[in-house]
């Protein structure tokens, strides 16, 4: 007996048989793959780029944000800013176009410094990002900016010479006022905390050291009436001199330049003008902090006389010197308190040391006496009958004077003027110090010095005799302005030599040399130039501390040190 299935059950063993079957073949079959797989691929290329916009419109916010934050805080920070300085952040913020931000602003102010700290987030509403939940970007900006006014020492070293008269002296004056305005607001006459302590350095032919400084630096005892100092000339880099080093001893006696009436030489007498003056005219005002009496002392400026910029830039590189503490200590109440221990050491990192030298021209003449015209003369005076006696050395004799000196005539002896005869020593030798304060050059040469040579026959040349009696220190054996000769260009060129070695040892301890060229010769804006050599560095030019100005653009040249001396350090 046999037992078969129903006709229904065997139809639905077929079915799963044949499904079976179309389940393997489902399953090795390829076709159609590619389409699905390029659907994925666009829909994650579609995200990717759309993240990719979102991302970007963060940046470019985040950009501006930083960009708009760094401004304001810059501006915040300044000291002469007068506003509010989150007020000022603000503003600036405002103005970027920027909205809709959160922002703290934190200012940290003191006596030489302004800090500001600011920290900002802005959100921006995501497009394609939010299809996976991330509904918005937040763009964070920071910034830190202060402006510090460190302790701050300058020289001021200005050209007053004779050619800066008429509209230029005045531009000076005008400039200067301001340039003492700008960089003395770090001083507080609130709290009466002073960072910036200044010396004013005027020079032409010389330097006027001026009673404040004779009264702290030590000048030799040829004389006492004047307080011009000579210094030795440079030679060369293993023989510098004065002009190889910054620094400037006050107990080392300084030679003093002597007195003589220079531009009187064709008075006959009185010692009416002497080349060095005999008071405080156009003297040094050293480390300062008043600004009414320094813009008073700048307006108050005359232009006259010849050019010595090495001398002045000697000068103005001493009062930097550390080793100008003890005068500057010796001035006492003379100077401000805040400024005991300076000129500060030039490692001192909270000190700045900044050098202004300004000229309108190039080193000229520069006079002295030679060595022989000081000490002992050649000349005796007996006061009662008031004779003179001069000596002669070719002749080894005596001129006596008669009446009016030399002019009305006179005699030769063997020996000084007597009287008696009986005593040669009653006529007393006349120390020429004491000729030069009672006598002009022009009567020296004309009545005392040269009737005794031409009466005798020894010369036959007045400008010989005239011009011998005021050899110049320098070695020029012609005396420039009385037989209108040409000044000898080895001079200039030794004070060019003098005024380079003080440039580039004052940058060598780390001053900050400004030069300003204003309607200078070319000779002097070569020499402004070299004198900043590389400020910054070896590979870099010195050229943003050398001004070439002209005509009412010195203020402008003024304005820039200045700002630079205020200059701002965006740190973070």
């Amino acid at each position: 007996m046999s037992f078969k299935l129903p006709k229904l059950f065997r139809r639905d063993a077929q079915a799963a048989q044949r499904d079976r079957r179309d389940a393997k073949n489902f399953l090795v079959n390829d076709e159609g793959t590619v389409t699905i797989f390029g659907l994925m691929m666009f829909v994650l290329m579609v995200a990717a780029g759309g993240i990719a916009i979102d991302i970007m419109r963060y940046e470019t916010q985040r950009v501006q944000l930083q960009y708009a934050l760094d401004r304001a805080v810059l501006a915040a920070a300044s000291m002469n800013q007068e506003l509010d300085p989150e007020d000022v952040v603000l503003d600036y913020m405002a103005r970027a176009g920027l909205e809709r931000y959160r922002i703290d602003v934190r200012v940290d102010p003191g006596a030489n410094f302004r800090r500001v700290t600011a920290t900002a987030e802005m959100d921006i509403n995501t497009i394609f990002m939010d299809m996976f939940g991330v509904r918005a970007l937040t763009s964070p900006a920071a910034g830190v900016a202060e402006e510090t006014i460190l302790n701050t020492e300058i020289s001021l070293v200005l050209d007053v010479s004779g050619s800066m008269r008429g509209a230029k002296i005045a531009s000076l004056r005008s400039a200067g006022q301001d340039f003492v305005e700008t960089v003395m607001q770090a001083n507080d006459p609130g709290t009466d905390e002073m960072t910036v302590s200044m010396s004013i350095v005027p020079y032409n032919g010389m330097v006027n050291a001026g009673s404040q400084i004779a009264s702290v630096y030590s000048f030799d005892s040829s004389h006492s009436q004047s307080t011009c100092a000579l210094f030795e000339p440079y030679v060369n880099e293993f023989n510098a001199g004065d002009f190889g080093s910054t620094a400037l001893s006050p107990t080392q006696p300084l030679d003093r330049m002597q007195r003589f009436d220079y531009y009187n030489q064709y008075r006959w007498q009185s010692f009416a003008d002497p080349y060095c003056p005999e008071d405080d005219f156009l003297a040094i005002m050293p480390w300062s902090n008043d600004v009414g009496d320094l813009q008073t002392y700048i307006g108050n400026l005359p232009a006259e006389g010849w050019t010595a910029i090495d001398a002045g830039m000697r000068w103005g590189v001493a009062l930097l010197d550390p080793s100008a503490q003890p005068a500057l200590t010796g001035l006492g109440t003379a100077v401000h308190e805040d400024f005991a221990g300076r000129p500060a050491a030039y490692d001192d990192r909270e000190t700045v040391k900044y050098l202004i030298l300004m000229t309108d021209g190039a080193n000229t003449e520069q006079y002295d006496l030679r060595d022989r015209f000081q000490g002992n003369s050649v000349l005796y005076y007996y006061e009662p009958d008031d004779t003179y006696s001069v000596y002669v050395p070719q002749l080894d004799e005596y001129y006596i004077t008669v009446g009016d000196y030399g002019i009305s005539g006179g005699y030769f002896q063997d020996t000084v003027y007597d009287p008696n005869l009986t005593d040669s020593t009653v006529s007393a030798q006349v120390p020429w110090e004491e000729l030069w304060t009672s006598h002009t050059a022009r009567r020296l040469a004309s009545e005392l010095y040269y009737w005794p040579y031409y009466y005798r026959g020894v010369t036959d040349d007045y400008w010989d005799v005239y011009t011998d009696s005021l050899e110049l220190l320098s070695g020029d054996e012609n005396f420039p302005n009385l037989n209108g000769l040409p000044y000898p260009p080895e001079r200039a060129q030794q004070a060019d030599a003098n005024l380079q070695a003080m440039c580039d040892a004052a940058r060598a301890q780390g001053i900050i040399v400004f030069t300003i060229a204003f309607d200078a010769p070319q000779r002097g804006r070569d020499a402004m130039r070299s004198c900043v050599g590389e400020m910054n560095g070896p590979n870099e030019s010195g050229e943003q501390f050398y001004y070439n100005v002209e005509g009412f653009d010195i203020e402008q040249a003024f304005d820039s040190i200045a700002a630079t001396i205020n200059s701002l350090r965006l740190i973070q």
